[in-house]
């Protein structure tokens, strides 16, 4: 699709509104797979019909070697093994298409190829059978004009698409539309790598679980062929899971240590005692358990028990001995906890993201009808919302990989002296403009304060604590934004007038994954990441993050940095 100039203000609507319905079909079509090479591929469909094109290359770049790669490569009707192109070093000086747009970070298009090869850098030409020559030394190159799209992520340029031409030349316009789908291309790679990981974790954890069966297998078929049965308990009160024998009477006859520190139940209290009265609907229980006779591998079953009013979910593998059945367990109370609150965080975040979407796509459907006579403001104002929910869509998407990104160690963080108050200023102008008519955001600074940190980070902890103040506060409530010098570093507050944190709530608020309302029927929205975010940012600048709250009198956030005048120690 070629774009010519627009001839009225009609025209140009009409294009940027062609754009935006290519760009959202982009999106869906991109998004409906999450095989990463479908979606370089379907990315090359799509640039079919916008930009013509006789070639396409994606590289990626590493930062650790400085060396960009090819990922895919498309050439003349084509697709080629990204293997015959050798890497390439990046020229930091500028020199080289590649490098230039890694190293500055904008785009680049070249309309005279054949001269631009001739500048300093290396240059490789590639035609539809995989043949790579190294260009100009082996001839000039097939190709005429080129456009450099940098991929980013996190503000980082981690790669470059590139779109060559044959027989014609690209207008600024085709490098507009370019970057548009680049960024689409690039978000729907993202996610289906994300999803690949995640499908990977999951077959490893069920490689591992079997492992886990069968060497409890074993470990049971050799308890229940021991000779004797005091050998026997040596070996089983040195065993990190619970062991239990239960004869036919349903009398617990032994009861190891690990069982003592699973359960919190002494053995003096268990031993020779009726196994239903140490765990309640025992005999629930027991049916849900298979006891393997002879030879037959144990089969896990995970189930919940009531201890002393606590719920434990515990796994549970049976083997039948002369004596009576031992049964072989280890708590999994805090694997099922996490479970459940990543099955919480999954539908909080598709939540999150369907929002947005449904008024992305109605506003754009709006604007692609031909039927309605829109008026500027009209328009203006449904671009508007198209613009915000988008917005809304990439930050719930920094969040989650954000998340990711602190569970790997892979946030970097630049340690400098900051200006706390000119901070916290500039986070309190940003936000204020989005406040409702009703609530009051007040600035309370002790005095001017330096502090250790990251200036970019500490901005990312204060607007998720402010927002989060914002969202919960009443209606005519005030926030209120202070610091105050301690012993060798600087407190930071945030206080609401909302409805408080229940106390347990509050040694859990920070946890990933964790809502205290995950069904979203009571608080505002967002992802639950915010805190934990917040929490593991502070933590990693050396600092200490907490909350002080009581039910009906509103909450305090607050996190304390190392004053910069007292923290040389901790820069060095």
């Amino acid at each position: 699709m070629i774009y010519a100039m627009p001839a009225s203000s009609d025209e140009e609507l009409a294009r940027e509104a062609a754009k935006a319905g290519l760009l959202l079909e982009a999106a869906r079509y991109l998004g409906e797979t999450l095989d990463p090479e479908r979606v370089y591929d379907r990315f090359r469909e799509i640039l079919a019909d916008a930009v013509q094109h006789d070639g396409v290359v994606v590289s990626s770049f590493d930062e650790r070697d400085d060396l960009i790669r090819c990922d895919y490569a498309w050439v003349e009707g084509e697709r080629l093994d990204p293997a015959i192109f050798p890497p390439v070093e990046l020229n930091r000086s500028g020199g080289g298409m590649q490098s230039r747009v890694i190293v500055s970070g904008e785009p680049l298009l070249v309309n005279d190829v054949g001269e631009q090869v001739k500048r300093e850098g290396t240059y490789y030409d590639v035609d539809r059978a995989g043949t790579v020559r190294k260009v100009p030394e082996s001839g000039p190159p097939g190709t005429q004009a080129a456009m450099m799209v940098p991929i980013r992520h996190e503000g980082r340029v981690v790669g470059v698409v590139q779109l060559m031409s044959d027989r014609s030349t690209y207008s600024l316009e085709q490098l507009e539309l370019a970057e548009a789908l680049v960024g689409q291309m690039a978000a729907a790679a993202r996610n289906a790598r994300l999803h690949a990981a995640v499908q990977a974790e999951a077959r490893a954890r069920v490689r591992a679980e079997e492992e886990r069966a069968r060497l409890e297998a074993a470990q049971a078929a050799a308890e229940a062929a021991a000779a004797e049965r005091e050998a026997a308990a040596r070996v089983l009160e040195a065993v990190g899971d619970g062991i239990v024998l239960v004869d036919d009477a349903g009398i617990v006859r032994f009861w190891n240590r690990a069982a003592e520190l699973l359960t919190g139940l002494p053995g003096a209290r268990v031993r020779n005692r009726l196994i239903a009265d140490a765990f309640a609907h025992w005999e629930t229980v027991a049916e849900q358990v298979e006891i393997a006779d002879g030879e037959a591998a144990p089969r896990p079953a995970t189930v919940p028990l009531d201890v002393d009013g606590r719920e434990l979910w515990l796994s549970f593998v049976a083997v039948r001995s002369s004596e009576g059945v031992v049964y072989a367990f280890r708590d999994l109370t805090l694997e099922r906890e996490l479970d459940t609150a990543k099955s919480d965080f999954i539908a909080t975040v598709s939540h999150e993201l369907r929002t947005p979407m449904t008024a992305v796509l109605g506003a754009a459907k709006t604007l692609l009808r031909e039927d309605l006579q829109l008026s500027a403001e009209q328009t203006r104002q449904l671009l508007e919302m198209i613009a915000t929910q988008a917005t809304r869509l990439s930050q719930v998407t920094e969040e989650v990989l954000l998340a990711s990104s602190l569970d790997r160690g892979d946030v970097r963080l630049e340690m400098t002296p900051i200006e706390l108050e000119e901070v916290v200023r500039e986070v309190v102008h940003a936000l204020e403009p989005q406040l409702s008519s009703t609530t009051s955001l007040v600035v309370r600074l002790e005095r001017p304060a330096c502090v250790l940190g990251d200036r970019d980070r500490v901005v990312q902890v204060l607007l998720n604590l402010i927002d989060n103040a914002v969202k919960y506060s009443p209606e005519g409530g005030t926030v209120t934004v202070s610091t105050r010098r301690l012993h060798d570093s600087i407190r930071v507050c945030v206080e609401d007038e909302g409805s408080g944190i229940p106390p347990p709530e509050q040694e859990r608020i920070f946890e990933k994954f964790y809502r205290s309302d995950p069904q979203l029927m009571r608080t505002p929205s967002g992802t639950g990441l915010g805190l934990y975010i917040c929490r593991e940012l502070v933590r990693r600048m050396g600092g200490r993050i907490g909350v002080n709250s009581r039910e009906g009198a509103g909450s305090t956030f607050f996190f304390e940095l190392s004053a910069a005048d007292g923290a040389e120690a901790y820069a060095q």
